[in-house]
């Protein structure tokens, strides 16, 4: 393992959907931030992942932060289960929240999303107010209008006015999962069960985002009665999607032996619009070749390296690959090793 930090520094870069800070409602709103990176120490299942670190704290309309875990190159995905959720611009599925940050991934679960050796996740922080969101969860469920109607008869009104049908069963949804008031939401994974709602798949960071800005949008839709305040933009949260941290789940560098070559590892993956990046260790001199096989057999790619040892980095172009499943190939002539590749 002596040359996992180097190997890391070369093959990681943060992953993120856009360069952009989302936040509400007031002037001097900050959303929190972790300084981004990617630790050069993976973290096996059962171990905390260490204390994070805020690079900046959020603002005092933002009294509760918390922390989002996404399962990097895992997609959330739609009702049918077959494609990405493309809510909000889509993005990696969330498998959990921490309301302190400190958790171990192998206690991670959603949607029967988990954690396994090999796997990478990333941490984001979130700034909102618990409060706020109880009073707004506990009225919509139970309040009824000036009218002594029911509140969750306003999804009505917002699955026509906004055009999204899928709000006309929030309610049900809600307490389907088991929500039924403000004492059923006391941290971020109860908002992600309410905010599941909103859609008939996956969550990811952009999809939370997305519900944020639609209550938020849909104030004045909202009254008083059932938790809004008459107003849009009533929802205070922040988060930056650049500040996020990744690690590596213990073991995702472990390899069979091929011959002399230790380490062997691929990023990214799956691959969409740029080249595949290949880093592997060798313990003496050796002589590889690396191969590039589509799920018929055929050799698509191939690339002598000679004569090599050490720490080494190699770029495979795949934009003239079409989509699919294709297999990797290191090999010394008598033994190989083989790890599965997806380009999208």
């Amino acid at each position: 393992m002596k040359h996992l930090s180097l190997l890391i520094t070369l093959f990681i870069t943060l992953s993120v959907n856009a360069q952009t800070t989302f936040q509400c409602c007031g002037t001097s709103t900050v959303a929190p931030e972790l300084t981004p990176g990617f630790s050069s120490t993976q973290v096996a299942l059962t171990a905390n992942v260490p204390s994070p670190n805020l690079a900046v704290t959020a603002s005092t309309d933002l009294p509760n932060t918390e922390y989002l875990i996404t399962k990097r190159n895992t997609p959330a995905m739609d009702g049918s289960g077959t494609a990405p959720d493309t809510t909000g611009g889509g993005g990696d599925v969330i498998i959990g929240s921490s309301a302190t940050g400190v958790f171990t991934p192998g206690s991670l679960n959603r949607y029967g999303v988990t954690l396994s050796a090999g796997d990478t996740f990333d941490v984001i922080a979130i700034g909102y107010d618990l409060s706020v969101v109880k009073v707004l969860t506990d009225s919509l469920l139970n309040g009824v209008t000036a009218s002594m109607a029911p509140c969750c008869g306003l999804f009505n009104i917002m699955a026509i006015a906004l055009q999204q049908p899928a709000l006309a069963g929030f309610c049900d949804s809600v307490t389907n999962a088991g929500v039924n008031g403000s004492s059923d939401v006391n941290d971020m994974n109860d908002v992600l069960t309410v905010f599941d709602a909103f859609s008939d798949g996956q969550t990811s960071v952009n999809s939370v985002l997305y519900v944020m800005q639609t209550i938020n949008g849909a104030g004045l839709y909202i009254s008083p009665e059932c938790g809004g305040t008459g107003q849009n933009n009533f929802l205070p949260y922040g988060v930056n999607l650049a500040a996020r941290y990744g690690y590596d789940v213990e073991g995702t560098i472990a390899v069979e032996k091929l011959s002399d070559v230790s380490l062997f590892m691929m990023y990214p993956n799956p691959v969409k619009g740029s080249d595949l990046n290949i880093m592997f260790t060798t313990t003496k001199e050796v002589d590889l070749s690396v191969n590039v096989y589509d799920a018929l057999g055929q050799r698509v790619y191939a690339q002598i390296l000679g004569n090599i040892s050490g720490d080494q980095a190699l770029q495979i172009p795949t934009n003239n690959l079409t989509s699919g499943t294709y297999s990797v190939e290191l090999t010394d002539g008598y033994s190989n090793q083989i790890r599965k590749l997806v380009i999208q």
